[in-house]
């Protein structure tokens, strides 16, 4: 069961109406879909709907590489996010079904079809790395590689794996935003692999990580992966994805000019992949 840090306890004497009172005037005039604010001492999270589901283009592409990947197509409703844009039910049973399984993630405190109010676990790794030493990013990234392979040895899915979802507070990590329901529809490893993928390629080159340290750190964060998730299926899966990623690697190569950073990643993800035995 999961034990709420002091600062995550909700107050006993709670007013959920005045609670979405105030998570509602705080979105007035914020253009994002999440927002941090304060009621009654304490900090809370709020998300809102979807303001449209995914552009046609990226939901093909994403259709096409999953099916090559995987062999099973996905729904097309499933990948323009139209469950997430239609209602906030998902991502908040998501959570609970997490929390009650002892996943370290958000608790919904409050839950309308329009948005749902959660507790607040601090601030995202993709801010933090910033201000990190190299010795405090390898021993931070290193923990967190081992806990997705935690979480994924427990039979969970992430579906939104980047560092980015990634935040931490009082020295421990959670894990956020949970919108993502192609995992619904794919074998759990093929999942997970996608979980690792975009884990890896979210940190290399993210803040101070320049393309030598992540050559030098992607392979680390492998190996404490698979320290902590020992499963063969996943590694298979990496190799059969290999030549869809290289072809992919060299394709983007064209467009090098217009997105210089994230072809490196890619170049750099296909090089690390492909030593994985």
């Amino acid at each position: 069961m999961t034990v709420w840090p002091a600062a995550h306890r909700l107050p006993v004497n709670e007013h959920l109406d005045s609670l979405e009172a105030a998570a509602r005037a705080a979105l007035v005039g914020h253009g994002g879909r999440t927002l941090v604010f304060d009621h009654e001492g304490q900090r809370y999270v709020v998300k809102r709907l979807a303001d449209k589901p995914r552009r046609l283009l990226q939901t093909l592409f994403m259709r096409w590489l999953v099916k090559r990947v995987t062999g099973s197509p996905l729904p097309m409703r499933t990948l323009t996010l139209s469950e997430a844009a239609n209602s906030m039910a998902y991502e908040a049973n998501r959570l609970k079904s997490l929390a009650a399984a002892g996943a370290r993630v958000p608790h919904v405190v409050l839950a309308t079809p329009e948005l749902f109010v959660l507790t607040y676990c601090g601030t995202e790794v993709t801010a933090l790395i910033r201000t990190w030493s190299q010795e405090v990013w390898r021993a931070n990234l290193s923990r967190m590689a081992s806990e997705l392979g935690e979480f994924h040895a427990a039979g969970h899915w992430h579906g939104g794996a980047q560092i980015k979802n990634l935040t931490q507070h009082d020295g421990l990590t959670w894990r956020i935003d949970f919108e993502e329901n192609f995992g619904e529809f794919l074998p759990l490893t093929a999942t997970q692999t996608a979980d690792l993928i975009l884990f890896l390629n979210s940190t290399s080159l993210t803040g101070p990580i320049d393309e030598s340290e992540a050559r030098a750190l992607l392979p680390l964060l492998l190996e404490r992966y698979f320290a902590a998730n020992p499963n063969p299926e996943i590694r298979a899966i990496i190799h059969r994805s290999l030549p869809l990623l290289r072809m992919l690697a060299r394709i983007a190569g064209v467009f090098e000019r217009v997105s210089r950073k994230r072809i490196r990643r890619v170049r750099i993800l296909v090089d690390v992949m492909s030593e994985v035995s």
